[in-house]
């Protein structure tokens, strides 16, 4: 009797339920975001919110100072949290994406996807006196130390920008320290200049604005230009190429057979003392071709450790790998360059070139423009070609013309190649810093480099770049305009320096 009173309640209550319908909670109440200013936890690491109108897209900018990791980046509300991505100072490393929460009646927490949180309390900085910014100005570095002591160098430290909040007057010691391709100039104090040693000591007493000012090197080329070219050792060939101001690529394949080779990716900086780089981070692959031609990869490793010490005397390297199955170094010799042959104009051919270290079939038509005074090759599967009196012009097939972000203009002009350097100068200098070299072309010789690719006054990458080579000729030179998306930059850029290399005039 009492089971069937029990099953007839139960039955009374679905049927209460189904009619009435199950009760849905509360919605979480969305308040506007409120809590700024400093944050801190017991371990000192630090915390700032800070509302920021005036920039493109105003929002709650948000800095973190977590032991070594210090990250800053504009986050927007979702619900009652700030959430998003990051930009870390480490250079190269990945964003990181966090979600910043209010917690007590004054506190933050701090949650990194993938990583720990972190429990902030409010902070009063403490007032300061003496305000004392330093900073820099061109492509250079600083190094500090309290005191009157030449501060430690760090080679791989990146710091441009220093800020000091004191409430009492404090000695601290500067160094001033170019990167490659440039010079250290001067130091200034509020805009005037205060010395020209790289090295000052200051009693910071007052406040004011300091920079470290730095000027591209004319005379400057990467070093690695000097061994830029083709080597053989045995069934191992190697192709040294260079970018930036010291950095050298190099890859080099080691055939097992018809159908697959070992492919390794090394990338490093040329130490000019000892001709030799050390390297870390190298990939080895495994290529298999399929008999179609196609290429397929399998990684090994991709963090290779070695030396590569070239001989300039011999024309030649010496690679030593740490993962080396056989334990030897090999030995391998430079190949001269074959004269490049004779084409008509509208001839197509086939030739392979490294892409993202990878092998890739193109397929070029030869230009020869007598109005214009120079012949080239150019991709005519990528780009499409746009000729006409002042100009080639190659736009990318897969932008299309109506406005297109990816493309080469190819020009002469009557002025010479330092005159129309100081114009390109000039007229990117105001939105872009500025990299300068000279460069050795295949076909036609040295000519000066300047790449616009950082945003003035920042370490940035900027949306769109530009990378001009400017090659000397008899009455006057020849100017090649590079202009790509960021984020196609690799793989364009690359394309399009292939292309420059088969400049010549006529």
């Amino acid at each position: 009797m009492k089971r069937l009173i029990c099953l007839l309640v139960c039955a009374a209550m679905l049927f209460t339920l189904a009619a009435c319908g199950a009760a849905k909670p509360a919605e979480p109440e969305i308040k506007d975001w409120s809590r700024s200013g400093y944050f801190t936890d017991e371990n000192d690491n630090m915390l700032s919110v800070t509302w920021m109108e005036d920039i493109d897209e105003p929002g709650w900018y948000v800095g973190v100072m977590v032991g070594e990791l210090m990250a800053d980046g504009t986050l927007p509300q979702e619900g009652n949290s700030l959430r998003g991505n990051l930009s870390t100072w480490e250079e190269g490393a990945e964003p990181i994406t966090v979600t910043v929460s209010e917690e007590g009646e004054d506190g933050l927490l701090l949650e990194i996807e993938g990583g720990e949180s972190y429990h902030f309390t409010s902070y009063d900085m403490p007032t300061a006196s003496i305000v004392v910014n330093v900073n820099t100005e061109g492509m250079g570095n600083i190094d500090w130390a309290e005191g009157d002591q030449a501060p430690q160098i760090d080679p791989d430290s990146f710091c441009q920008y220093v800020y000091f909040g004191l409430d009492e007057p404090k000695v601290h010691t500067f160094v001033a320290r170019p990167q490659a391709g440039n010079l250290f100039v001067k130091w200034t104090k509020n805009g005037e200049v205060f010395s020209t040693e790289p090295q000052i000591t200051l009693l910071l007493d007052e406040s004011a604005d300091y920079a470290a000012v730095f000027e591209e090197d004319p005379d400057w080329q990467n070093p690695v230009m000097n061994f830029v070219g083709n080597y053989q050792c045995d069934r191992a060939s190697a192709t040294v190429e260079c970018f930036g101001y010291d950095e050298a690529w190099i890859t080099i394949e080691w055939g097992g057979s018809a159908w697959e080779f070992a492919r390794w990716i090394i990338v490093g900086r040329l130490d000019t003392d000892t001709l030799t780089i050390e390297y870390e981070g190298a990939n080895k692959s495994i290529v298999t071709v399929s008999d179609s031609g196609e290429e397929s990869a399998e990684d090994v490793y991709v963090d290779g450790t070695g030396t590569i010490s070239f001989n300039y005397e011999e024309n030649s390297f010496t690679w030593h790998e740490d993962q080396s199955e056989y334990g030897i170094d090999m030995l391998f010799e430079w190949v001269p360059v074959n004269p490049a042959p004779v084409r008509e104009d509208g001839e197509r051919f086939e030739t392979v070139i490294i892409l993202e270290g990878m092998e890739e079939t193109v397929r070029y038509e030869h230009i020869i423009n007598r109005a214009l005074g120079f012949e080239m090759d150019y991709d005519y599967e990528s780009f499409e070609r746009y000729s006409d009196p002042a100009q080639e012009c190659f736009l990318s097939v897969w932008d299309g013309s109506g406005n297109p972000e990816n493309f080469l203009e190819v020009m002469p002009r009557a002025e010479d190649a330092d005159t129309v350097a100081e114009a390109v100068r000039e007229e990117l200098s105001g939105e872009y810093d500025l990299t300068e070299s000279t460069r050795e072309l295949e076909n036609a010789g040295e000519c000066i480099y300047i790449e616009a690719s950082v945003l003035k006054g920042t370490n940035n990458m900027a949306p769109h770049l530009q990378i001009v080579y400017i090659i000397p000729t008899a009455d006057g030179c020849i100017v090649a305009t590079v202009h790509c998306a960021a984020e196609a930059a690799e793989g364009f850029a690359r394309r399009f320096n292939y292309m420059i290399n088969t400049i010549s005039a006529i």
